[in-house]
């Protein structure tokens, strides 16, 4: 069995949260938020280095990532304020 590392999870479910087909504003996309917020908390005071790494490696996958990520933050700017003052 893999299991995904916690920090590049979190990023993941911010780039879904806003790609849901049912919409940013679903039940589910709502789920995928408050997971990537609670991991992208835990991560900034455990591991800040490897949230980093995650974050700055999403961030220059490309614009399509960039954006998905920007959206979802728009949601969540506590979460947004932890990964902006990595």
């Amino acid at each position: 069995m893999q299991v995904p590392r916690p920090e590049r999870y979190a990023i993941h479910k911010l780039i879904i949260a806003d790609r849901r087909r049912d919409g940013a504003g679903s039940l589910k996309a709502s789920k995928d938020r408050e997971q990537a917020a609670f991991l992208v908390e835990a991560m900034a005071e455990d591991r800040p280095d490897d949230l980093s790494l995650a974050y700055d490696t999403a961030m220059e996958a490309g614009p399509r990532w960039r954006e998905h990520i920007a959206n979802s933050l728009k949601r969540m700017p506590d979460t947004g304020k932890i990964l902006s003052a990595m």
